[in-house]
């Protein structure tokens, strides 16, 4: 079972972490958010940073994944985590590569705020003559990514948007967003995921040049990439960017902070407030968080029901709708 496999690299990190389980009032929160020159790493680094100067708690980042991470919300070695929904909504149901996750009631995670959308499509050297993505049938493409669960779906969900699979080419199995890019810079594939903005990118481009391939943003084409997961959708990138010499399309969701459900309402709440009355400073940080804005905190595209401390908050902001209401209601069915 693929579970299994993650289980065991999330308990080998938990070991390595050391950490003691941490009550609610500790100040000192621990962060997933992906190894080292992957872009949630990057933006975890800047929203623990803004966090950290305005509330008094110390943030750390884990810089792990959400197959690591989301185990260790149960000990209460971690307390937040940077995801895309589409994997949360896997560990938090316990379906997909977490299936059986915490004995089949999936992990205890709750939605503190959405930020900002992200951009995914696969990457390919600047000199290679693949143009598209239907020109990847019969190559190497990395898109296994072992308990590196996100860039498994994102690379499934970049060949269903052409109509691929992996039988239509040759699966490279590696262990991490930043090693699949690697792969790429070492000859060793000719795609794989690219998360535009990421560091690992930027030093592609720098060694052998880089070339985003676009996705099809028909609703045909997109059907087939929600399929894979409900929470992708297209997003317009302008010609300028690294990898991105034309406008093309990429897949994209909404960035989500998560947190243990049995995180204490004080923390939520000082949380979304700091990062509510200084979002500005995390552009400064990152450019990437230049989109991390109060208007896309509560978003009905939530698919991980919120926190009960940030609905309070939403609602003193009176910004929770009858709308977002209605969403809570209906993903807090498992």
């Amino acid at each position: 079972m693929i579970f299994q496999k993650l289980t065991a690299a999330a308990l080998g990190v938990a070991m390595l972490v050391g950490a003691a389980p941490k009550s609610a009032e500790a100040d000192i929160l621990v962060m997933g958010g992906n190894p080292e020159g992957s872009l949630f790493y990057a933006q975890s680094q800047a929203i623990a940073s803004v966090i950290g100067q305005h509330t008094g708690d110390r943030v750390d980042v884990l810089p792990q994944s959400g197959t690591v991470f989301f185990p260790m919300f149960v000990s209460s070695e971690v307390d937040l985590g940077l995801s895309s929904p589409i994997e949360a909504n896997f560990a938090f149901r316990a379906v997909g590569p977490y299936e059986g996750a915490n004995g089949g009631e999936g992990y205890p995670i709750s939605t503190i705020m959405l930020g900002s959308p992200i951009r995914l499509s696969l990457v390919v050297r600047g000199s290679s003559d693949i143009q598209s993505m239907a020109d990847l049938k019969g190559k190497r493409v990395a898109s296994n990514y072992g308990a590196f669960a996100g860039s498994s779906i994102t690379a499934e969900a970049a060949l269903a948007n052409a109509g691929l699979t992996d039988d239509d080419i040759e699966v490279v199995s590696v262990s991490s967003y930043p090693e699949g890019v690697t792969a790429v810079i070492e000859g060793r594939a000719d795609a794989a995921v690219g998360s535009i903005g990421s560091g690992i990118l930027q030093q592609l481009n720098a060694a052998e040049g880089a070339r985003i391939l676009s996705i099809d943003p028909s609703p045909e084409a997109m059907a087939r990439s929600k399929e894979i997961g409900s929470a992708f959708v297209p997003i317009e990138v302008p010609a300028g960017i690294v990898g991105v010499d034309s406008d093309i399309h990429a897949l994209s969701y909404a960035t989500t902070l998560y947190g243990r459900s049995d995180l204490a309402d004080e923390k939520v709440s000082a949380i979304l407030e700091t990062l509510w009355e200084h979002s500005e400073e995390l552009k400064a940080i990152h450019p990437s968080l230049a989109t991390w804005t109060p208007d896309r905190f509560a978003d009905t595209a939530v698919v991980v029901p919120f926190h009960p401390a940030a609905i309070e908050f939403f609602k003193s902001k009176g910004v929770w709708t009858d709308e977002l209401e209605a969403r809570q209601a209906e993903i807090s069915a498992k």
